[in-house]
């Protein structure tokens, strides 16, 4: 009272002020504080400014903007915080989008986002995706659920209908595996900024060299006529295994070796007969067959699957492609050649080769096996039954699975850049103008021949290790590292998916009644295009045993199996001779002709060797995000 009158003012004269006047009443904020963490800060730099929306139970947050740092090469972590004018509750989702500076799509993949709630709660999410201008919603890493409740439902059901219009499929060859359709797919490619800082974290020797061979395409050389030319070409990249080829690729329990732990240790098996078509006899290989076989050391690799495959012209010279025989026995633990036939069709113009022929008669038989072995390893086991069999499991868990699904959360690690990879393969490699299609035996129609062929061949045994290893009778063979190594990886994943998914699937029921679940195995049959009589692979799933070894399947192939066939294809085909990419001359239809001149004129032209060993060195590269083991350092 006493300040009112001192200040002139009345009762009254205060009342209608504040009416007339009303106080400002400050709302409580909400800050939720967001952390992305990048994997590329190249491309995340590009863009102009990003946006985040917070989706909670009770309420959705208001889009967040704010503009992105420029980081080039360092992995970075970016901060935003939102502010709520009220508590959202639950957080279930974040939605990040952005606008790139410039006319390139560029885009960029968040390893993983943390956000701090008001009341000191923190939510994980991992970045499963790739983000251009599109939407993208990440759910909450540490809770991984079914979707059995509505409200859940609705959610993940969302998610889907928004995922359906990304990962759309296509059909880039008739009777392949379909594909993602890329043009629909704008969040998955690659923006040029990505693609800069991968090129450059490459390993720079590989990069020198893959420069040094292209000079060296302007050289003066056709044919190679002295294996010195070939050692100049191999010596400016040497790893101490293809060093290794080049002085044993000669020596028949080297050769032999390759067929159990080379690149390609898929096409060996052990026989209790030989096959109709192979008329081996005891007195050509010097050994009681029937007995040896009984005794387990008798082991067959057979490539009828490139028989009547038509083969490539290059540099208007047309290429040869042999679909042999080779028997091997086992002595003394080591694997050796004692018979090959180049042809399926025995005859007189079909000799079967010995170790007892003249030298280059039995090595020209040998780099005719090896050049077989080459195409069908980079076609059917490398290709086929890792990157394009990867895509279908992987388009079809993004277009049936929602984020918060347990089988998404452990298969999606291992899906990264495996369709940004298999689309530049379809563009790079196996196109009309890939450089597969233009250099190898098998060409543009042999490609798409062996695909088909491989494609009806390949049964749900075949891509189940222990089954594959059982099915070949190699459970006991000696000296198999591949088959040692696998299994203990086999074993690993089966226990780890089994422990997760037992959390989740309490019984066979919540397996044969999760609609999601089941759209996605029956998608993936659907559109892996496999035989349905013979493959055995299921169109349904409806018990636990039976989801886990299929998960584990699908993370073998992803992984493991991909890295057996990949990263040894330099340390093999580096040194060419050994496996040489194509032949210049029919297989050889007598014996006691050939000479190291005939023989050198057989292997690829010096243009088409160095662009095989281009391609392989690349292939082989390891990864920018290699991770090594220390103790194997």
């Amino acid at each position: 009272m006493i300040l009112l009158k001192s200040a002139g003012l009345s009762v009254i004269d205060v009342f209608c002020f504040f009416r007339t006047h009303p106080p400002v009443i400050q709302k409580m904020a909400f800050p939720y504080e967001v952390t992305i963490h990048m994997k590329d800060s190249w491309s995340f730099s590009m863009y102009r400014s990003l946006y985040v929306t917070l989706v909670g139970k009770q309420a959705e947050s208001e889009k967040a903007k704010t503009s992105t740092p420029f980081y080039p090469f360092n992995k970075n972590v970016f901060k935003i915080t939102v502010n709520c004018p009220e508590d959202i509750g639950e957080v279930l989702m974040i939605k990040i989008d952005g606008y790139s500076n410039g006319l390139i799509p560029y885009t960029w993949h968040p390893e993983k986002v943390e956000m701090k709630s008001p009341s000191g709660l923190v939510y994980m999410f991992c970045g499963y995706q790739w983000i251009s201008g599109n939407n993208v919603y990440l759910f909450k890493e540490e809770t991984a659920l079914l979707s059995t409740n509505s409200e859940l439902l609705k959610v993940c059901s969302e998610e889907i209908e928004e995922r359906r219009k990304i990962y759309c499929w296509s059909t880039y060859k008739s009777k392949w595996p379909d594909c993602i359709d890329a043009d629909s797919a704008a969040s998955l490619h690659l923006g040029q900024g990505y693609l800069i800082t991968r090129i450059l974290k490459r390993e720079l020797k590989v990069l020198l060299t893959v420069g040094w061979l292209e000079l060296t395409k302007s050289r003066n050389i056709d044919n190679f006529t002295d294996m010195s030319q070939i050692k100049d070409l191999h010596k400016h990249h040497m790893t101490p295994t293809s060093e290794y080829i080049m002085n044993h690729w000669k020596e028949d329990d080297f050769f032999g070796r390759q067929f159990l732990n080379g690149v390609n240790p898929m096409v060996i098996k052990r026989i209790k007969a030989l096959p109709g078509n192979f008329p081996v006899t005891d007195e050509m290989v010097s050994l009681k067959l029937s007995s040896e076989m009984q005794k387990g050391n008798i082991f067959l690799c057979d490539y009828k699957i490139l028989d009547g495959v038509r083969t490539n012209t290059i540099n208007e010279k047309k290429q040869y492609l042999a679909a042999p025989l080779v028997l091997l026995h086992r002595d003394a633990n080591e694997m050796k050649p004692i018979a090959i036939q180049l042809k399926q069709k025995p005859g007189e113009d079909n000799p079967i080769f010995l170790p007892t022929d003249f030298e280059f008669d039995w090595l020209l038989a040998k780099a005719f096996v090896r050049s077989a072995e080459f195409n069908l390893h980079e076609i059917d086991y490398h290709l086929l039954r890792t990157h394009l069999l990867a895509e279908v499991f992987i388009v079809s868990l993004n277009r049936n699975l929602p984020g918060v699904h347990p089988i998404y959360k452990l298969l999606v690690r291992h899906t990264f850049d495996t369709l940004q990879i298999n689309n530049a393969a379809r563009t790079l490699l196996v196109s009309d103008n890939g450089v597969l299609t233009k250099n190898s035996a098998a060409g543009k129609d042999g490609i798409n021949t062996i695909v088909q062929r491989a494609l009806q061949s390949v049964t749900y045994a075949s891509l189940c290790f222990p089954d594959d290893i059982k099915e070949r009778d190699l459970e006991d063979v000696p000296n198999f590292y591949y088959r040692d190594d696998g299994r203990k990886l086999w074993d690993c994943m089966h226990q780890f998916v089994n422990d997760i998914l037992g959390l989740y699937y309490k019984n066979d029921d919540l397996v044969k009644n999760d609609k999601e679940l089941q759209n996605w195995i029956k998608e993936t049959f659907q559109h892996g295009c496999f035989d349905q009589e013979k493959s055995g692979i299921p169109k349904e799933i409806i018990s636990l045993v039976d989801l886990v070894k299929f998960v584990t399947m699908v993370m073998f192939t992803c992984s493991a199996q991909h890295a057996a066939v990949n990263f040894g294809q330099y340390d093999f085909y580096g040194w060419m001779p050994n496996c040489p990419a194509t032949m210049q001359v029919a297989p050889p239809i007598e014996k006691g002709k050939i000479t190291e001149a005939q023989f050198l004129n057989a292997l690829p032209d010096y243009k088409t060797a160095v662009q095989s060993m281009e391609t392989v060195l690349v292939l082989s590269a390891p990864t920018p995000d290699e991770v090594s083991d220390p103790n194997c350092l």
